[in-house]
């Protein structure tokens, strides 16, 4: 008997008695949807579902009419002398219908807590993760005016001038500067570009910085800087690379922290939901301060990290910046990386919502993964963890479901 008939046949009966808990009930139920019933179950463990299970008395009646059903099914079949593979289908099909009416019931007694979310498991749609292709280059600008241009998912990005155009020099159609009706100065002009979830974008300012978009960020930012500074707003996570200007210091604000630079290459990530903003410095030197007068500003080196919190208090930190700028390479850089870390990455960049059961281990990992491969690919190599994942598709959103190995 193999590891995985062996594993089934352990749980069977666990379930028997009971004591499965949630996620071994929700792999049991895969297995059972997935395996070859001629491989994987022999007919003493279908037969040994169909037994009475213990605690389940609130639909005693339910089920004595549901087995009676199943054990008809399976007389007529005999008596129809049928080969061994298709008289085995009767008890395969009918553990599963008695599994199904019975599942719901056991977690309601088991994890009351937990009823209402598989409840939503049971209606969605499993998909197969190497179905789901990677992101790419998605964004949109929104002008002065307020309109959305949607951006060219064949061009890489955009480059701010007289004119905005895209990478390859092509005109951007509505890519004429509007001065502002007041002042006449493009300076207070602001225009916005924005990835969403699965997509990335390049800029090259009207200085000539360069600016790498991640997912579902934006960066806020004039049509051409003002004479004594230059600033930009940030939300999610890019990575700069500051031409320099000694008369203009170059400054990037998101999630009350201000950096501040005269020419340097660096990223920031601050998405709204982390409990940390993260600069990573890759060359020059920058200045960090926040809203918190009564915290001092703090100076990077190159190889330094920051790390703020709400309150404003930094940490720095030395590590390998490429872990944290290499997926605007097109890579997954994982360096002793947590699990959530990882897995918020592969979330924003495959569209996909992350939903972790109650056990899962503290894992980090380690290596690199090319981003334009199916998801399916990079799970196989995270799998190696201790995981298992399950990819569905709830109403019009993805989700992965993430559990330990068992």
């Amino acid at each position: 008997m193999d590891n995985r008939k062996s594993k089934i046949d352990q749980l069977l009966q666990k379930y028997k008695a009971g004591n499965c808990t949630v996620e071994e009930m929700t792999w049991l139920r895969t297995a059972l949807a997935e395996a070859d019933p001629e491989a994987d179950v022999d007919q003493a463990i279908i037969e040994s579902l169909l037994q009475p299970v213990d605690g389940l008395n609130a639909s005693e009646s339910h089920l004595e009419k549901t087995l009676e059903n199943i054990k008809r099914q399976i007389a007529e079949q005999q008596v129809k002398k049928r080969s061994l593979r298709l008289m085995r289908w009767p008890y395969w099909a009918a553990a599963g219908i008695l599994f199904l009416s019975l599942f719901t019931l056991l977690i309601r007694n088991q994890h009351p807590d937990t009823v209402q979310q598989l409840t939503k498991h049971t209606v969605r749609q499993q998909i197969l993760p190497e179905e789901l292709p990677p992101g790419g280059n998605r964004a949109t600008l929104r002008l002065a005016d307020g309109s959305l241009v949607q951006l060219n998912d064949q061009q890489s990005g955009i480059i701010m001038g007289d004119e905005i155009t895209y990478a390859n020099g092509q005109p951007l159609q509505s890519g004429k500067m509007e001065r502002n009706q007041e002042t006449n100065d493009l300076s207070k002009v602001m225009l916005e570009l924005s990835t969403p979830v699965g997509g990335m974008y390049q800029i090259t300012l009207p200085d000539g910085t360069k600016v790498w978009l991640n997912a579902a960020s934006s960066l806020h930012y004039p049509a051409r800087f003002a004479q004594h500074e230059r600033k930009v707003t940030l939300k999610g996570e890019a990575f700069f690379e500051v031409r320099k200007d000694i008369a203009r210091p170059f400054k990037v604000l998101s999630q009350g922290q201000e950096v501040q630079v005269l020419g340097t290459a660096f990223n920031v990530n601050a998405y709204p939901d982390n409990k940390l903003v993260k600069t990573t410095l890759v060359s020059g030197r920058i200045k960090l301060s926040n809203e918190n007068p009564a915290i001092a500003a703090v100076y990077l080196q190159p190889g330094q990290q920051s790390s703020t919190n709400a309150t404003g208090t930094i940490r720095v930190a030395q590590v390998d910046p490429a872990a944290f700028t290499a997926w605007k390479e097109g890579l997954f850089y994982f360096d002793e990386t947590p699990l959530a870390e990882a897995l918020q990455q592969i979330g924003l960049w495959y569209d996909v919502e992350v939903k972790y059961s109650s056990s899962i281990p503290q894992t980090h990992f380690y290596g690199r993964i090319k981003r334009d491969k199916p998801l399916g690919e990079v799970l196989e190599v995270l799998a190696e963890g201790g995981l298992r994942f399950k990819l569905v598709k709830a109403r019009d959103k993805h989700v992965l479901l993430v559990a330990a190995q068992p």
